[in-house]
């Protein structure tokens, strides 16, 4: 899921040129996300990643435009490989995480 969704990211016309600019490793990027969506969903971690979204996010001036457009190309990717329950599950935390971002996003100095 990890690996397709960032081959699609890569091919979209808002969402690629955004991370080309800040993803070096896309390997090391996938790694990390996969760990990441693993841990967020209940799995046990694996890996010694420290994770902060919103700093992350915040630090490359990520814009709600860009959240809702990650969240729609996120859903499409997860329908195309998930049972609509487990999709459902994985969703409501994305969710949950881009509402997070775009009130970041909002109080950004323009």
């Amino acid at each position: 899921m990890v690996q397709d969704f960032y081959a699609r990211v890569r091919r979209d016309p808002l969402l690629g040129p955004r991370f080309a600019a800040v993803v070096e490793d896309w390997p090391a990027h996938e790694a990390k996300l996969t760990h990441f969506w693993w841990v967020s969903l209940g799995g046990p971690a694996y890996a010694p990643y420290r994770y902060r979204v919103a700093d992350a996010h915040a630090a490359i001036g990520v814009r709600g435009e860009e959240i809702r457009h990650w969240l729609a190309l996120f859903e499409d990717c997860l329908h195309a490989h998930l049972p609509s329950d487990l999709a459902a599950q994985w969703l409501a935390r994305a969710q949950a995480m881009g509402r997070s971002l775009s009130l970041i996003a909002e109080r950004a100095p323009c």
